[in-house]
């Protein structure tokens, strides 16, 4: 797999939004604001990403982290194509690509806070990465099994799968293994400033609200939906 000799750079704490409420629903995470969003881009059919799989899968066991596990689809020629995978991912990683200024995206690829790249950070990395808030008044709402929420500024919607899943893999570079991925995303929705998202929620999946700086991609806050 490719990997980027980029180092990541010094951080300035970006603005994190939080106005929490209850409403009549009981949720295990309601309208809850993380303090640092990890976005990994992997493949099942990259033999590097396994380590980094897991990393992130460690680091999703903290309420404060949002992990998000994208699958990406340029590597399904190798022998194996990705169960989870799904274009509009590797769009999402090629527009942070070109955000950030490489000529190339590569496999596993851990984004932070929208801030910076690399194929492995530590938990240290992680921990000082972190996002300061900023109010985002908005909040998700679930009537009858459809969850809503109005875009008060532009916002990309993700779908995800909360916790572990393991994927018997057999065929590729990594025939033969089972592999664990955690929080792994089955949509992405950009929903323009003034927009409303709605779509039925599947018992088991959560929802997250991430709001970038248009110009560089960066998150500037964020707001994780999770039914109980």
């Amino acid at each position: 797999m490719t990997y980027s000799n980029y180092i990541p750079r010094s951080f300035r704490k970006i603005a994190l939004g939080t106005v929490l409420s209850l409403s009549a629903f009981s949720f295990a995470n309601a309208n809850e604001v993380p303090s640092t969003v990890v976005e990994l881009f992997t493949s099942q059919g990259c033999s590097s990403c396994p380590p980094a799989n897991e990393f992130v899968g460690k680091l999703s066991e903290d309420d404060d982290v949002l992990v998000l596990t994208y699958g990406v689809t340029y590597w399904d020629y190798l022998g194996w194509k990705d169960t989870f995978a799904d274009p509009e991912f590797t769009k999402r990683q090629r527009d942070y690509g070109e955000a950030f200024g490489i000529g190339n995206v590569y496999t596993p690829q851990i984004v932070l806070n929208g801030s910076a790249h690399s194929p492995r950070y530590t938990k240290r990395d992680v921990e000082t990465m972190t996002l300061t808030p900023v109010e985002l008044s908005e909040e998700f709402a679930l009537e009858d099994g459809e969850v809503s929420f109005a875009a008060p500024q532009d916002v990309v919607i993700v779908t995800y799968k909360p916790g572990w899943q393991n994927v018997p893999v057999k065929a590729g570079e990594n025939h033969g293994r089972t592999l664990r991925l955690a929080n792994v995303v089955t949509d992405v929705q950009a929903i323009k400033s003034g927009g409303v998202f709605k779509r039925e929620l599947e018992k088991g999946y959560a929802v997250a609200a991430l709001v970038h700086d248009p110009k560089t991609m960066k998150v500037t806050t964020a707001k994780v939906f999770q039914p109980e």
